[in-house]
């Protein structure tokens, strides 16, 4: 399958650094493998170090103090993670989480902007985080003005293209359909009659645990789509 990046994703820091610059990047750290479901860095905890996905897609979360959380983004091969608390010392914003295994390489604050600097990446650094910041103020407005099914689709569509052009399976979606709903930051009867509805069109086909993605493009169009 064939899998654009059209789901308004950020490009990847690697694509903006290029192979030379990031395979530097990414030797220069301690490389570790999470299982799914494993946690990567935890909101709240002190910064001090990036991590740079090697391989494998990672979710990022927002907890609220009652314990609620929600998605805020879908990071995979060539993204970097924990960059903003290096920036202004503050403590981790988000948790992370991996979705399926995945190879993160881990290096301190300093040696990843030294070699930044080395490579002349400045530029191309600051416009990955402003676009991931403006990835996120879309996915605000999606999360308050769209309807479930095209939200779900778009949320789909982006664990897909996170998985990037060496991925095995990128269109199995590894998540339950408690953890979809969670994401959307509503409750799984939300969402179980969308998931029923696609699965007999064939735009999709399920099990435990996850959703396998049979038609690209008619999910494309749901997204898409703005009629009530």
């Amino acid at each position: 399958m064939n899998v654009a990046n059209g789901s308004g994703r950020t490009p990847a820091f690697r694509a903006l650094a290029g192979h030379s610059a990031w395979s530097s990047l990414v030797n220069s750290g301690v490389r570790g493998r999470h299982d799914a479901g494993t946690r990567v860095l935890r909101q709240g905890d002190p910064g001090g170090w990036v991590l740079l996905c090697v391989a494998g897609r990672i979710k990022v979360t927002y907890a609220e103090p009652d314990g609620r959380e929600l998605m805020l983004a879908v990071r995979g091969p060539g993204d970097v993670l924990g960059e903003f608390s290096g920036r202004d010392g503050g403590p981790r914003s988000a948790t992370v989480r991996a979705i399926e295994s995945c190879v993160v390489s881990r290096l301190p604050d300093e040696r990843f902007a030294e070699t930044v600097a080395r490579f002349g990446l400045d530029a191309e650094l600051n416009r990955y985080i402003l676009g991931k910041t403006r990835e996120s103020s879309a996915h605000v407005w999606r999360m308050a003005y769209r309807r479930t099914p095209v939200r779900l689709a778009e949320l789909l569509l982006t664990i897909v293209a996170a998985a990037g052009p060496d991925h095995r399976s990128p269109a199995t979606v590894t998540l339950s359909q408690e953890e979809l709903a969670d994401a959307l930051g509503l409750a799984r009867s939300a969402i179980t009659p969308v998931l029923a509805e696609w699965k007999e069109t064939g735009l999709i086909t399920s099990g435990r645990g996850r959703v396998e993605i049979e038609d690209l493009a008619g999910l494309s169009a749901v997204a898409r789509s703005t009629g009530d």
